[in-house]
């Protein structure tokens, strides 16, 4: 049984999502800031970069490395793609990757607040739900951090193999 508290509770939220009228216009906003972080250029990053494409011009890739090497290599794939979408890449001490990205996403929404910031997340899917735990870990865990964040908007593109365990085409 519901306590009066969170009877109020809901009440509150219910009356401050209810629309006065039907014809309230959709809001207006701005193109957004899109962020793709990648961990290395494959399929599922190169999917997830062809969807943000889709919803903005302002698309950068961002790759956190604690490897000058890996930064490098990253570089050196990047400018061989040539598709027109910038790469940013972020030396982290101690692999850690949730605290410089979030740290890059801050500094972008800085730099124009009335902008959304949407961050595109690759993500695979595995055959079986229980392989899930094995994979996409950091991606949940930066979903969690994002989530609360005013103005920002976090999309998730899942990446499917096929059936029988083949590459297919993005």
């Amino acid at each position: 049984m519901a306590t009066p508290e969170k009877t109020r509770h809901y009440r509150t939220v219910g009356d401050a999502l209810t629309l006065e009228r039907p014809d309230v216009p959709l809001p207006r906003m701005a193109v957004p800031h899109v962020l793709v972080p990648i961990a290395r250029l494959d399929r599922a990053a190169l999917r997830a970069l062809a969807y943000a494409r889709s919803i903005s011009s302002d698309v950068t890739a961002v790759h956190v490395t604690n490897d000058a090497g890996a930064a490098e290599s990253m570089r050196e794939r990047w400018r061989v793609r040539d598709e027109g979408i910038g790469l940013v890449v972020i030396a982290s001490p101690y692999r850690a990757l949730i605290p410089p990205l979030l740290a890059y996403v801050d500094a972008r929404a800085r730099r124009d607040p009335d902008r959304p910031v949407t961050i595109v997340l690759a993500e695979f899917v595995p055959h079986h739900f229980w392989e899930y735990v094995l994979y996409n870990q950091t991606a949940l865990r930066l979903k969690l951090r994002l989530f609360f964040r005013p103005n920002t908007v976090v999309v998730d593109v899942p990446y499917h193999l096929a059936s029988n365990g083949e590459r297919r085409e993005v």
